[in-house]
């Protein structure tokens, strides 16, 4: 039945997104087809490794003092998980070991990619295009072994509706879709990406697809603007102008969540700590459909837009979930008789264990990093576990007869020393590394917003003279954020996400065409640019998260230049995003075009991150240089 019933959606989006095609065959048409095939390398240039990944892990190869034997009280709870005697000469290890992984991966990307586009005119009125995307990287990473790159388990084995890919390829159809134009109405049918905002980096108004970050994250090009990692969903959009001035625009589209890179894969931004199940939150909103309206117009000098969407967000939000894991013979598989105890059995706890001992923690100090580079509060986790699953209020009701808590009979934890040997003792108890259960959910939100350009016109040739300013603003009432305790209970707040942005071409001499400049400031009155709660960032092996806090927000800057020289052959770029939270993004690039069919590009992604409260802290590790060699037909 689950196959039929995935099967049947996919027949029903094929349907939606193919019927532009399916125009009688007496209907004459001509058409033209172009492409490009292009190979993409990028080189690391520095030796850091992924620490969302096992080689990757800055504890590898080293050992931490279990905290279990600095408390006698936490003996109790090791006889309560693991029906033994706790002999600490014998039975826990003094110290918990990281096993060393050396290897290491010099390749963030090495992929061949080939796009076709096919653009077909049925009448004067009737259009339609076609684009064709494969991607294909060779297993060059030797350090993770054989991975899964590209499956993902939304639709079947797939990321989208209309794509096919295995663990090292993909294809899909990014634009399927067919454009009607008659007068004043323009309608399009089929599969597409909807792109409203004109933001550098920042989406304030650009909110009707999510993103695929699989190939590269947002490190490509700046200068493309999500061009690539924008998911494309069928629907339909259609726009009305209602006089010379004023435009008035509608879509409704298909429901189609974001992708995150695999765990395990270069770019993974999953912490190891966890498994994420992304299928099952997905399959209880897959049948959604997002819709927008937006009116624009201009008067004089002065351009705006209004807009609404109501949609589910497509950024996952997580929570812990059972993980089935059980010890045979645990007073936790029947009830515990203890004061205050619920009986619940251990079965219903969140972790599994890692008989590899690759992935998951073996300590306090490897899940308290691992939570804290996440954007996740460890500590929080662990009070969470307590409210969501009656069998830790047991465990913790037993720790706390043993004082090792807030207070007698009372499960809750309050410090991060008291975190630390919880965890220890946890992971002793259980004998091997533990895995989080997470599951994604995508909630349900509507958003308002407004956006205003301005052009300025003063003396030819100076500053001021054609100087391009723009705001776009959001509201978005309730929106709900993963907690910082990944528990079931989501934060929900109020969010306001602003941007302000200068553009200007200017000429400083004759000899070369215009510089193009953009400065941009974005602020964020909940989250960061990554979209966790400023609540649970900040925090490390040995503090609590404390770099963000709700009110304060999340602020952001952008400096971006384009300087082509005289016979368009050359382009040199540089594109800077600073996050005032204590990081920086700097990306310079050269563009080399001699011919019409040819183009070398190249471009290096430095990154620095002052602490886990910076966006830049899971991705620090991807210094790299990126060239990309292309050839158009």
């Amino acid at each position: 039945m689950i196959r039929i019933k995935q099967n049947g959606r996919r027949m029903a989006a094929l349907a939606l997104a193919a019927t532009p095609f399916l125009a009688p065959q007496v209907l004459a048409f001509d058409y033209s087809v172009s492409g490009f095939i292009r190979q993409e390398m990028a080189y690391k240039i520095n030796s850091d490794q992924n620490p969302n990944n096992p080689h990757g892990n800055p504890l590898n190869g080293k050992s931490q003092g279990n905290r279990a034997l600095t408390d006698p009280g936490a003996c109790a709870l090791i006889n309560g998980l693991s029906g033994g005697g706790c002999d600490y000469l014998k039975i826990v290890q003094p110290n918990l070991t990281k096993p060393k992984l050396d290897n290491e991966t010099d390749w963030n990307v090495f992929a061949t990619r080939a796009e076709i586009d096919i653009s077909a005119n049925f009448t004067n009125n009737l259009t339609g295009f076609v684009k064709v995307r494969g991607y294909y990287q060779p297993d060059v990473f030797d350090d993770y072994g054989d991975n899964n790159l590209f499956s993902v388990n939304n639709h079947g084995n797939e990321a989208t509706f209309l794509s096919i890919s295995d663990d090292d390829y993909m294809v899909d159809l990014p634009s399927l879709y067919l454009d009607y134009a008659k007068g004043p109405l323009w309608v399009r049918v089929g599969q597409q990406q909807i792109a409203w905002g004109e933001a550098l980096f920042f989406r304030v108004a650009d909110v009707a697809n999510g993103l695929d970050l699989r190939r590269h994250l947002f490190l490509d090009f700046g200068a493309e603007e999500y061009a690539d990692e924008r998911l494309s969903a069928p629907g339909i959009r259609a726009s009305y102008n209602l006089s010379q001035d004023w435009e008035l625009e509608v879509f409704t589209q298909m429901f189609q969540p974001s992708v995150l890179p695999n765990r395990g894969s270069p770019y993974s931004l999953l912490p190891y700590q966890a498994t994420v199940d992304f299928e099952s939150g997905y399959d209880k909103v897959d049948d959604n459909w997002n819709a927008g309206v937006r009116l624009r117009g201009q008067v004089g000098n002065l351009g705006m837009q209004f807009f609404a969407v109501s949609r589910h967000n497509p950024d996952p939000i997580i929570k812990t979930i059972p993980g089935g894991l059980s010890l045979p013979g645990s007073p936790l598989d029947g009830p515990l008789l203890v004061p205050g105890s619920s009986g619940e059995k251990a079965a219903s706890q969140p972790f599994t264990q890692d008989l590899t001992g690759d992935f998951g923690f073996n300590s306090a100090a490897d899940w308290f990093n691992g939570t804290a580079l996440a954007g996740i509060d460890g500590l929080a986790v662990l009070n969470g576990l307590i409210q969501d699953y009656g069998y830790i209020e047991d465990v913790f009701t037993l720790l706390s007869t043993a004082g090792l808590t807030d207070g007698f009979l009372d499960p809750n934890v309050s410090t991060i020393e008291q975190g630390k040997i919880v965890v220890d003792t946890l992971v002793t108890a259980f004998g091997s590394p533990l895995v989080a259960s997470v599951e994604a959910e995508y909630a349900s939100e509507n958003i308002f917003g407004l956006g205003f350009n301005y052009i300025f016109y003063a003396e030819p040739d100076t500053f001021l003279d054609q100087l391009v300013v723009r705001f776009e603003g959001s509201y978005t009432p309730d929106k709900k954020f993963t907690h910082p305790g990944a528990g079931s209970n989501f934060i929900s707040h109020d969010e306001w996400v602003t941007s302000l942005t200068f553009e200007k071409y200017q000429r400083f001499s004759d000899d070369f065409p215009a510089t193009f400049f953009i400065f941009e400031w974005m602020h964020k009155s909940e989250s960061d640019m990554l979209g966790r709660h400023l609540s649970g960032i900040g925090g490390d092996a040995n503090h609590l998260p404390g770099a963000g806090e709700p009110g304060r927000g999340w602020d952001g800057l952008v400096f971006a230049l384009q300087q082509p020289f005289p016979n368009l052959t050359w382009r040199l770029d540089l594109s800077v995003l600073y996050d005032l939270n204590g990081g920086i993004f700097v990306q310079p690039a050269v563009r080399y075009k001699p011919t019409g069919d040819w183009t070398i590009e190249a471009f290096a992604n430095i990154i620095d991150a002052n602490n886990n409260g910076s966006i830049f802290a899971p991705m620090e590790f991807s210094d790299d240089l990126t060239v990309r060699l292309t050839y158009q037909f």
